[in-house]
């Protein structure tokens, strides 16, 4: 019982939750300051690694909270590493070793197709039947799909402003800023390069420009605002909660 209860008191999600409670504050104030949604901070403290959207994610988030409650990082994050080492172990030698069933029991007798001369006439109307069909959905549906936006998540100006002239994905070089409006974690790849991974502090502001295509992870959409050739993108559609991932230029 002993060895149990030092286990929990020195795992991260104990030491994490013994900070917060030493400054007394509550899961919500946290969010407030961190910019942490408060189902992360619950999941970090209770230690459900799996209600994280990935791993990077885990390390971004277990960083910024341990240092804004004053715990220590390196510690928080190598209890962390060897928690999901024996989780992992763990599930690998629960898992059963699958039965070896006899092959005969999945065979199956030889089917064979009989093609009749009466029913070719049938399957001639049948084919102009599916292609009259076909032509029919695609003149009813093709004017819808040309008045749509092409790029949805790219924000309309109101009628008195200047008009937005969308950049087309030919261009050769895009120019992508992002600025902080307060604490967030972010990371940021072109191709197989990674540009910037950590948290970005409030008032910051990154530019790059390239070729692209530009693929950024999002820790709090509240708390960025991103630009695509100086023209705003709507962070916020799509996103899961307070995370998001966007292209730049978009498939």
């Amino acid at each position: 019982m002993e060895s149990m209860a030092t286990e929990n008191k020195n795992s991260a999600g104990e030491l994490l939750r013994q900070g917060r409670l030493r400054q007394r504050l509550s899961i919500a104030e946290c969010t407030k300051r961190t910019h942490i949604a408060s189902l992360y901070l619950e999941a970090m403290e209770e230690e459900r690694w799996n209600a994280l959207p990935s791993e990077s994610h885990r390390l971004g988030f277990l960083k910024l909270y341990s240092r804004f409650l004053g715990v220590p990082s390196e510690e928080i994050l190598s209890l962390y590493r060897q928690k999901i080492v024996v989780q992992t172990s763990s599930e690998t030698s629960a898992t059963p070793a699958p039965k070896q069933e006899s092959a005969a029991r999945f065979k199956t007798a030889p089917r064979t197709t009989r093609w009749s001369p009466s029913s070719m006439p049938q399957l001639i109307g049948l084919a102009i039947l599916m292609l009259l069909s076909a032509w029919l959905i695609y003149h009813a549906v093709s004017p819808r799909l040309f008045e749509q936006n092409p790029m949805p998540w790219i924000r309309r100006r109101s009628p008195h402003q200047s008009r937005l002239i969308i950049p087309k994905t030919s261009v050769s070089s895009h120019t992508v800023r992002i600025k902080a409006d307060a604490d967030s974690w972010l990371r940021v790849t072109s191709k197989t390069n990674l540009l910037f991974e950590g948290i970005l502090p409030a008032g910051a502001v990154k530019e790059w420009s390239g070729t692209g295509p530009f693929q950024f992870k999002i820790g709090n959409v509240r708390a960025l605002s991103l630009f695509w050739n100086d023209q705003p993108v709507d962070i916020q559609m799509g996103a899961r909660g307070a995370i998001n991932e966007i292209r730049i230029p978009p498939q």
